[in-house]
């Protein structure tokens, strides 16, 4: 190592802009609206789907509203579907057969637990506006399929067919114009 060692409460050189060159941060995206923002479940939500740098425009908002509030109402319909010891409720006990086993045991009427369905259609719409808005792995590569196809232009696309038909070995047509 060459020169002295550096000073422990040493003022380091670049630590600070004097001055005032750099940009500030730019703050990238929509912001959390303040409806979302009271409602603690669905704030939190957003922080995950959107962080403060985002790449979401005001275009998007409503669909990100729709997807934090199908996302809030799983989350209900899940804790309608834990019992205090734990176990999932899948059936509501609704009453009693009217008759009984062998052993006189009443049996008991159950119903799928309406919950059930509640978070089978929070999920269908997650999922969808998951899509829509490109939050999924799927949606992400298909978004990046389409901004991949719009950038090229003619020669290249000219130049992949050619790798193409070089790869199977097939003569390059040539069109010619035929005068009469």
């Amino acid at each position: 190592m060459r020169g002295r060692k550096p000073q422990q409460g040493a003022a380091r050189r670049g630590a600070s802009d004097s001055y005032a060159m750099s940009r500030p941060e730019e703050v990238r995206g929509v912001a959390m609206p303040p409806d979302v923002m009271a409602d603690p479940v669905q704030s939190e939500i957003w922080a995950w789907v959107a962080p403060p740098v985002n790449r979401f425009t005001e275009q998007d908002v409503p669909n990100l509203r729709l997807l934090v509030y199908w996302h809030a109402v799983a989350a209900q319909a899940r804790q309608a579907l834990h019992s205090d010891d734990g176990t999932v409720r899948i059936f509501d006990k609704i009453g009693v057969k009217p008759f009984k086993t062998e052993d006189g045991r009443s049996i008991p009427l159950v119903r799928k637990n309406p919950a059930l369905q509640v978070m089978k259609e929070a999920s269908a719409e997650i999922r969808a506006l998951s899509d829509m808005l490109g939050l999924s792995p799927l949606a992400r590569s298909r978004i990046g399929l389409m901004d991949a196809a719009t950038v090229k232009t003619a020669a290249d696309t000219a130049a992949m067919f050619r790798s193409i038909d070089a790869a199977y070995e097939l003569p390059e047509v040539v069109v010619e114009d035929a005068e009469d």
